[in-house]
């Protein structure tokens, strides 16, 4: 590959106060440190950042009312197929890595497999495949049924056998799967800790699904590694425990809380608030938090990211270089990918391109001029 430097723009690196004028020089597949020359990529008026994480997502999901329908009418093929047009959707828009946390196991793992050998375009994936969940637990569609330590053990087996890189548990019920309970614990403290324990034997890490209170507590109790939503929801709004939240903190688990562009849609009684009130204390008390969306699940598309991140900052009140770092750096040091999310020489050369400085306006996010993954400019806006 010849070498691409990226000029006339400013360059914010993950981790600095600010953007500044700079340029970047890909070498390559990585970032290198010096000029050496090549092809020249004009990029005045524009900043180029880190390409973005996205920490929780379902390529399987239509984003509509009736993806249910969608689900359970798509032969495998067709699920596939979608699947890897929501992930150029996602490349598209600038993200570059997707945690999918709930898709058929094969589909996804094939999709990882495919992007990663060339046959399709998309951003690199990390998969969990299908949510170890109890009989007619949240997502048991999906196929990861199971009960009792043994069955847990057996299941989190089968995934690594398959080849997983994350394990998904789902440790309450889910607004998605009738007949579940959002706000009760689905597995105790010894069946999840039994996950924890086999996963972490077979060098995995889980991720926990969890609403309600009992459910994050049974989840931290357990040393699970992160809490996907950690929303705290009971019925009628929300029961927050700040002495659990501290031990979340002191424990080092991740929370992933999944905050959309779909909350713009909450009606105006409250609930967005007091959502608002739960995010900005899981981020004052020094949770290790990273940026994610749920997307896929209705009202959600694959691509909103960006959006995500300006309703964080709308609803937490933190800076846009704060919130920026959760989607780029502090999402990749969280995940344990240590070649990407900072832009310095030696790392993966995935860029985001935009027009303006998203270290002030996160929405300059959303005016995407140019993705390069892997040093190859994967999308230019015309």
């Amino acid at each position: 590959m010849a070498t691409l430097t990226l000029r006339g723009g400013h360059v914010w690196d993950g981790r600095a106060g600010s953007s500044s004028p700079s340029s970047v020089v890909v070498d390559g597949r990585f970032l290198a440190g010096a000029d050496g020359g090549g092809k020249t990529l004009d990029i005045t008026g524009c900043t180029v950042v880190p390409g973005l994480i996205e920490g929780h997502a379902h390529l399987c999901f239509d984003t509509t009312p009736a993806w249910r329908t969608t689900y359970e009418n798509d032969t495998p093929a067709k699920m596939l197929l979608r699947m890897a047009s929501y992930g150029r959707r996602m490349l598209r828009a600038g993200i570059t890595t997707v945690r999918d946390l709930g898709s058929p196991t094969h589909l996804g793992i094939e999709l990882r497999e495919g992007i990663a050998e060339g046959l399709t375009e998309g951003p690199r994936l990390l998969v969990a495949g299908a949510p170890i969940t109890t009989t007619g637990g949240h997502c048991w569609f999906m196929g990861g049924e199971c009960d009792g330590e043994l069955g847990i053990r057996r299941q989190v087996r089968e995934h690594v056998k398959a080849g997983t890189d994350w394990i998904k548990v789902m440790a309450t019920g889910g607004n998605m799967t009738p007949r579940t309970n959002t706000f009760a614990a689905q597995f105790t403290v010894d069946e999840l800790r039994a996950c924890v324990e086999e996963a972490h034997r077979l060098r995995r890490r889980v991720a926990a699904h969890a609403h309600g209170i009992e459910g994050i507590r049974v989840a931290t109790e357990a040393g699970v590694d992160s809490i996907e939503h950690c929303s705290f929801t009971a019925p009628g709004g929300y029961e927050f425990d700040q002495p659990l939240v501290d031990r979340i903190a002191a424990k080092g688990i991740l929370v992933s809380p999944t905050v959309s562009v779909g909350f713009r849609n909450w009606p105006d009684d409250g609930r967005r608030q007091q959502r608002g009130q739960v995010l900005k204390a899981l981020l004052d008390s020094g949770c290790r938090v990273l940026m994610s969306t749920d997307c896929g699940i209705p009202g959600v598309p694959h691509e909103s990211l960006a959006g995500g991140m300006q309703v964080l900052q709308e609803l937490t009140g933190y800076a846009p270089l704060e919130i920026l770092k959760l989607a780029t750096s502090r999402s990749a040091e969280l995940l344990g990918l240590e070649d990407r999310g900072v832009i310095e020489a030696g790392r993966l050369a995935d860029l985001l391109v935009v027009e303006g400085d998203p270290t002030h306006d996160l929405s300059a996010l959303e005016r995407v001029r140019f993705v390069i993954l892997d040093g190859e400019v994967v999308y230019a806006a015309r």
